[in-house]
């Protein structure tokens, strides 16, 4: 996905620094109890801590791998959520999880404060989905 030309007219990305090496994504790789999906990695590439307006309502932040390792640890995700890797959040304590929740694998999104999968919103199957064809984007706006 060309985080610049693929994405839905209802994001608009704001704010972006470089892109992630590939040193980095090993890294995420080597911690994460996922597989760290491709799309993830292809959009991260192009550009780390992307913040993405929403609608003109709120915001998207899609984390570079260091944000992820550095994140995930802070919030004890693992312990919480097994098998799960947070990769994102909307700058008001959600985060956006890579999941396999009640909905299947995908795109989840709940607190950083009550961390159980059992109460993570599922919002689409992929980041792709979200970004590109808007799958999940009213759930994500109205959660």
């Amino acid at each position: 996905m060309d985080i610049y030309n693929d994405l839905s007219s209802r994001f608009v990305v704001e704010s972006k620094q470089l892109g992630a090496t590939e040193e980095e994504l090993n890294q995420l790789r080597a911690i994460s109890p996922i597989d760290v999906p491709s799309e993830y990695a292809e959009i991260v590439k192009q550009a780390t801590d992307l913040e993405i307006n929403v609608d003109s309502s709120m915001y998207l932040r899609i984390w570079g791998p260091s944000r992820c390792i550095e994140l995930n640890e802070a919030h004890n995700v693992h312990m919480y959520m097994p098998h799960s890797l947070a990769i994102g959040d909307d700058e008001g304590g959600r985060g956006l999880f890579y999941l396999s929740g009640k909905s299947g694998f995908g795109l989840y999104v709940t607190g950083f404060g009550n961390l159980d999968i059992d109460e993570a919103e599922y919002l689409a199957p992929t980041l792709n989905d979200l970004l590109k064809n808007n799958v999940g984007v009213e759930r994500l706006l109205e959660y």
